[in-house]
C-alpha cells in the first residue's frame, strides 16, 4: 500500500481547518499572536518583518497585522507575480488593495522589491499546511515560497523564518513526504508557543 501524497495531506489538513470553523480558527490565532509578539521582540531587533496575508481557511492574520503595526513593526507583504515568483510590498492600515493577477486574494498597492529587500528583514512568516520538528513544511503546492527562501542565504545570513500553524499542525518527522527543492523553517509558532527547529 502506497503512502498518501502530499496532495492527498493537503486535502485532509484543509477538512481539519474547515471544521475547526471561523471562530475556532480566530481563537487559535489569538493564542498564536499572544506567543508570537514576545517572540518577535527577541528576534526582529529591526522591527521589520513579513507577514503573509491569509486566505480561506488558513490562520487569520488580519488582528496580527494590526497588531504588529501598532507595536511599531515595518510589515512587507507577499505579492504572487507570474512564474510562480514573489515580490514584497508594504502594508500598513488602510493601504489601497487591489486583487491578485494569479490567485483569489487582494493585495496591496505600492511599490514591489525582490530578494534584496531581505537585508533588511528580521524575520519572515511563513504560510505551511504543516510542519515537522526537523523543520520540513508543507506549503500549498504553488512552491512560491521554496522558490524565494531558496534565491536566499543561508541560516545565520537571512532572515529568520518562523512558521503560523495550529495545533494539530505541527506533526512529527514522517507525516508528510519532503522533497529536495522543499525548504526548511527555523521555528514554528503554535498555540502552544514557540519551537525553535534549528537545534
Amino acid at each position: 500500500m502506497s503512502e498518501p501524497n502530499k496532495e492527498t495531506i493537503r486535502q485532509q489538513l484543509r477538512a481539519q481547518r474547515r471544521a475547526l470553523g471561523a471562530a475556532g480558527r480566530e481563537e487559535q490565532m489569538s493564542r498564536i499572536t499572544e506567543e508570537l509578539l514576545p517572540w518577535l521582540e527577541d528576534h526582529a531587533p529591526r522591527r521589520s518583518v513579513t507577514c503573509f496575508l491569509s486566505y480561506g481557511s488558513e490562520p487569520p492574520t488580519a488582528a496580527l497585522l494590526e497588531r504588529l503595526d501598532e507595536a511599531g513593526y515595518l510589515v512587507h507583504v507577499p505579492i504572487c507575480e507570474p512564474a510562480r515568483r514573489l515580490s514584497w510590498t508594504r502594508w500598513f492600515p488602510g493601504v489601497a488593495m487591489n486583487r491578485s493577477a494569479v490567485g483569489p486574494i487582494d493585495e496591496p498597492v505600492g511599490e514591489r522589491r525582490g530578494t534584496e529587500m531581505m537585508a533588511d528583514v528580521d524575520v519572515i512568516m511563513v504560510p505551511a499546511q504543516a510542519v515537522d520538528e526537523h523543520g520540513d513544511r508543507l506549503g500549498q503546492g504553488g512552491g512560491y515560497y521554496d522558490r524565494f527562501i531558496a534565491e536566499l542565504p543561508g541560516p545565520g545570513l537571512r532572515p529568520q523564518l518562523i512558521s503560523i500553524v495550529f495545533d494539530h499542525e505541527f506533526l512529527a518527522p514522517g507525516s508528510f513526504p519532503v522533497e529536495l527543492f522543499d525548504q526548511r523553517v527555523d521555528a514554528v509558532v503554535t498555540p502552544a508557543g514557540v519551537r525553535n527547529l534549528t537545534t
